[in-house]
């Protein structure tokens, strides 16, 4: 019988669960077994957990997923986005795509936006990284295109979800990285606040919203979950909150989408 008292809790979209056969959540901090800087949900076996602990971790993770299979990536804050057609670890890459069944797309963050695409009438889902590199490099636009190109699916049939991720109240960047965001994208007004002398304050996930619908996804299909990361270390894994401790460590929280064998 399953210990219902371990399972993490995660975040749903609100209305996925009635698509049907459709995996999906964004998870925190809680519900897991690591210590210290990395309690208790961390699921990077590259951030310097105890490894015992991140295999208890992800063994939790497959139980409430119903022993899915999930699928991970090197993440490196590229524009790679690699098709998945089985179980096997991809390698570097920041976005995934799959139309197979009994597979979960896996993104880890700490501060950057895990963003969730659907298609369910071309049984079609997508997983993407994105911090300020991915977002300047237009990550999700190319996970929208490709997933148009390779797999036909119209991008007003994608819906999308924009997990836990840092906030423009907490998150501080060199002008410069605002002027190539617009420079490649356009101006983005809502999604970048500039303060009299100081730094300009980036919203991620407005930024990768806008993003998601000038590739042509609808605004009402675009849903943002979840509170900043930084705002809500207790709950959340967040890089930024980490800096402002000794140890400078943090872990990762995990999103994932899939299919239902």
């Amino acid at each position: 019988m399953t210990d219902l008292r371990s399972q993490p809790p995660i975040l749903r979209v609100p209305g996925w669960e009635a698509i049907p056969n459709l995996v999906h959540g964004f998870c925190g901090r809680r519900g897991g077994v690591s210590r210290g800087a990395f309690a208790e949900l961390n699921l990077s076996r590259r951030a310097g957990d105890a490894p015992d602990g991140v295999q208890e971790n992800w063994r939790r993770m497959t139980v409430a997923a119903g022993g899915l299979s999930f699928v991970t990536m090197v993440q490196v804050h590229g524009t790679r986005v690699v098709a998945v057609e089985d179980g096997a670890d991809v390698g570097e890459a920041d976005a995934m795509t799959t139309h197979a069944s009994g597979l979960l797309l896996s993104v880890l963050t700490a501060d950057c936006v895990p963003i969730l695409l659907a298609a369910p009438a071309y049984h079609v889902v997508a997983a993407v990284h994105a911090g300020w590199r991915g977002t300047v490099g237009g990550i999700v636009a190319r996970t929208v295109l490709r997933l148009e190109r390779c797999c036909g699916v119209k991008p007003e049939a994608i819906s999308a979800a924009l997990g836990p991720a840092i906030g423009s109240c907490c998150y501080e960047v060199d002008g410069g990285i605002v002027a190539n965001l617009e420079q490649s994208w356009g101006e983005m007004p809502t999604a970048i606040l500039h303060m009299r002398g100081a730094k300009p304050m980036l919203d991620l996930r407005r930024a990768n919203a806008i993003l998601l619908a000038r590739a042509g996804v609808p605004a009402s299909r675009i849903t943002s979950v979840g509170p900043c990361t930084r705002c809500a270390t207790a709950d959340y894994f967040s890089h930024r909150g980490a800096l402002h401790t000794a140890a400078h460590a943090t872990g990762r929280q995990l999103s994932f989408i899939g299919w239902r064998a």
